[in-house]
């Protein structure tokens, strides 16, 4: 009735209590007290129930099959090995909690969360929203340290004010963490502006320090992994799922001889999505991360939404044996009520309340696929120049995971979500 392949560890806990949650069976009734990430599938008599976090971090793929019943995964790698055709692989929305009926094949769709149409506009002051997400950042942090006694934490410093923040969060309840930072280093190319910018945070935090640097060779090495966990053959995914790659394998094997809990491995991902701060790169003369052409507060739930597909950071972590955790994720229906336009600055800068770098909070918008300010060198334009470019990218990705025909990724990917679980009554 149900075979379940879910191998990523569930994350979540229940911000009204400050309590650690149970992950085996959610329901929607639980699913809706619960922050953090979390992908479940059960039986419930003769029905199988299918449960996902409300922005979708875990991945819930599931599939029917004539003989097993259902089949749940992560990762599709896992229903494809098991011999279940990719084009009969669907998702379990974000926020969602899904009853099958095998037998009957039937399936009805219960949202306990449904994203807003836009952000902003709630009318609460935002110092208040700020109050309460900085409250829920050190309340999550003092919950992560209590369930997690002992497990070795990693942070990955990009050296922009987001993951700076987290990493100042961190601090307090991991003083022995170490960050990680990733820096592209080839034909003597000197250390990046990222790179030295989290050398500053690192060493005003007195956190110990790491540099993973990649040169040509490992950046197109990282390549095939970074497709087949990352789950998505779009440009920016991809890129971004290089980088954790390499932070991956880095973090993994300098503790691969050390016996005891998995470590923790701290992201400043997301916020850019909450808060819509991201803008499109040009390189070459073509444009790359286009946007939506929609306003500021359409654009921060869109990007927010498109969080549910794709797998750069939880799915590529795990590969390598790291639970990560992205703090933002606790908080982020807070930081959608922040009124438009977003003024990042001083909204960082009054999360910090001193505890940063001023030059660290003002610093320009710097992606982590290059590592400074003008896209001259790093991931993109490398792997551009190696002739990885988006049509490639779906060829490649189609080659990982054995796919015969690209035209599937359009029917499995549409609007920035996966391919939804029909369902017979919602």
């Amino acid at each position: 009735m149900l075979e379940s392949h879910l191998t990523i560890a569930n994350l979540p806990w229940a911000p009204a209590s400050g309590e650690q949650a149970a992950t085996s069976e959610i329901t929607a009734d639980t699913a809706a007290l619960l922050a953090g990430r979390f992908a479940t599938a059960y039986r419930e008599g003769d029905r199988v129930v299918l449960a996902r976090d409300r922005l979708g971090l875990n991945k819930l793929f599931v599939a029917h099959h004539p003989v097993r019943g259902v089949v749940a995964a992560n990762y599709l790698r896992d229903l494809i090995r098991t011999g279940i055709a990719f084009r009969d692989i669907h998702a379990v929305p974000a926020g969602a909690v899904v009853t099958v009926d095998p037998r009957r094949r039937t399936a009805s769709t219960h949202h306990y969360y449904i994203l807003p149409a836009t952000s902003g506009g709630t009318g609460r002051p935002q110092r208040e929203i700020l109050a309460e997400i900085d409250a829920t950042l050190r309340r999550g942090m003092e919950r992560l340290a209590a369930d997690h006694t002992g497990a070795p934490v990693a942070i990955c410093l990009s050296g922009g004010a987001d993951s700076a923040l987290i990493a100042l969060h961190a601090k307090r309840c991991f003083p022995r963490a170490t960050a990680y930072t990733y820096t592209y280093t080839s034909d003597g190319a000197g250390l990046s502006q990222d790179a030295a910018a989290a050398q500053h945070v690192a060493q005003h935090l007195g956190l110990d320090h790491r540099l993973v640097p990649a040169d040509t060779e490992a950046i197109l090495a990282a390549l095939q992994p970074a497709l087949l966990h990352g789950q998505d053959w779009r440009d920016f995914n991809v890129h971004a799922a290089v980088v954790n790659t390499l932070l991956a394998a880095a973090i993994a094997a300098e503790h691969q001889t050390v016996r005891g809990p998995a470590p923790l491995v701290l992201t400043g991902d997301l916020m850019n999505e909450v808060l819509g701060d991201y803008s499109p790169l040009h390189y070459a003369g073509t444009t790359y991360y286009p946007l939506p052409a929609v306003g500021p507060s359409r654009l921060r739930t869109s990007l927010t939404r498109g969080i549910q597909a794709g797998d750069r950071e939880v799915g590529v972590f795990n590969a390598h044996g790291l639970r990560v955790v992205q703090p933002y994720a606790w908080a982020f229906q807070a930081l959608l009520e922040l009124p438009d336009p977003v003024a990042k600055h001083e909204i960082m800068t009054a999360l910090a309340d001193g505890g940063l770098p001023d030059d660290i909070l003002v610093r320009p918008k710097v992606r982590a696929q290059i590592g400074e300010a003008h896209v001259h060198r790093g991931i993109l334009p490398l792997l551009l120049d190696a002739g990885h470019d988006s049509d490639r990218l779906q060829q490649d990705f189609c080659q990982v995971l054995a796919i015969s025909d690209p035209r599937e990724l359009r029917a499995f990917l549409r609007g920035g979500v996966y391919r939804p679980l029909p369902a017979t009554h919602r």
